[in-house]
């Protein structure tokens, strides 16, 4: 059974970042434009008992029944509702509340814990009554906090972690569901976004020629359209023609490797070394995408993902992590021959080159301004 999980679209509260909680506020109309219709036809679709999901579901899901289950509801933030930050930062209860990583009760509403277990009762109870109906497809639209609560017991891909599964509005997660026992168990197949200004996944693999090459003219467009572009060359060292002119424009460029070669030709204590330093990249690299966002947009491109993940020079799950967890509003292009399976499911842009001919086979090696 798959799982097709998100949160709701924008609202006034979420666009003024107010703390919204179990108030009924509806999408706003800038909200409702940034969504657009799926292609998926489901015959029902769960919602919350709050208007903001059914509206959300009526966009996207259009002509389904809508069932309303209040237990999905988010988090009663009770005397925070309708607050900002500014309102409470001397709020004694409020800081408490902070400081406890949001888990303590809120005047007047729930903690944590009790949130999370409502949640995952209602979820429990929706996906066993159709998992006895040998449903193949179930479609829920909730909150963030529900998506979070539900994510942090059921998905196997990373256990815990509540905060890790913040998502846009309008976005959530394709999800395999499986039981063991009484236990579901979630997998994470690729986020869904039903937003038309989110950042996307791209993958360009194959044998053929080119995918670097559609990547770097990509960067090139993001950067004449004001955008924040990073570009990170696994299994590759500088002097490559496209990059340092990339650079020149403003886009900032990492290498994996320092020298030249080939990886296939290193021992393995130089590609221990030499994954040590990927992962260090791409995790430092993600890591500023933690910083508020003064660009149209951010593009990433990891470029010979695929090649450092078959000869094992990048830890897989630092960029699972990367991919499927990534800021709402990152774009992410991936290169490479052999992607994983889970990297084909992940991508919304899959493109396979294929070769038909090359002149290397022909005995010709690379020519610098054409292959470099």
């Amino acid at each position: 059974m798959r799982i097709h999980l998100l949160r709701h679209g924008e609202t006034e509260y979420n666009k003024e970042a107010r703390y919204q909680g179990r108030k009924d506020i509806p999408l706003s109309e800038e909200g409702k434009k940034k969504l657009f219709c799926s292609k998926e036809n489901p015959d029902q679709v769960y919602v919350s008992g709050l208007s903001r999901t059914r509206q959300t579901a009526e966009i996207i899901y259009p002509g389904a029944e809508y069932i309303a289950v209040p237990d999905l509801d988010e988090m009663d933030l009770g005397k925070f509702e309708g607050k900002q930050f500014s309102d409470l930062r001397r709020n004694k209860d409020y800081r408490r509340w902070l400081d406890s990583g949001g888990s303590t009760r809120c005047p007047g509403g729930e903690d944590k814990a009790e949130f999370s277990e409502r949640i995952c009762k209602a979820m429990q109870m929706i996906l066993e009554k159709e998992c006895d109906a040998g449903t193949e497809n179930v479609y829920i639209v909730a909150h963030g906090g529900t998506v979070m609560a539900a994510m942090e017991r059921y998905c196997i891909d990373c256990p815990g972690d509540y905060y890790g599964w913040q998502t846009g509005n309008g976005e959530g997660y394709l999800l395999d569901c499986s039981w063991e026992g009484a236990q579901m168990r979630w997998h994470v197949v690729r986020r869904l976004s039903y937003d038309k200004n989110a950042g996307r996944v791209h993958l360009y693999y194959g044998e053929g020629r080119g995918k670097t090459s559609i990547a770097m003219g990509t960067a090139l467009r993001a950067l004449q359209q004001g955008y924040d572009v990073t570009v990170l060359q696994l299994c590759k060292n500088a002097g490559s023609g496209e990059t340092a002119q990339l650079e020149k424009l403003g886009a900032k460029i990492y290498y994996g490797k320092e020298t030249p070669g080939f990886v296939s030709a290193m021992n393995a204590e130089e590609k221990a070394k030499l994954k040590e330093t990927q992962t260090k990249q791409l995790e430092y690299i993600m890591t500023g995408y933690t910083a508020p966002i003064s660009y149209p947009g951010r593009l990433l491109i990891l470029d010979e993902v695929c090649a450092a993940l078959d000869v094992e020079v990048l830890d897989e799950k630092i960029l699972w992590n990367s991919i499927l967890r990534k800021p709402s509003d990152l774009e992410i292009i991936l290169t490479g021959r052999y992607p994983k399976e889970w990297l084909l499911q992940a991508a919304d842009y899959v493109t396979e080159l294929k070769a038909v001919r090359h002149p290397y086979h022909d005995g010709l090696s690379a020519r610098k301004g054409i292959e470099y």
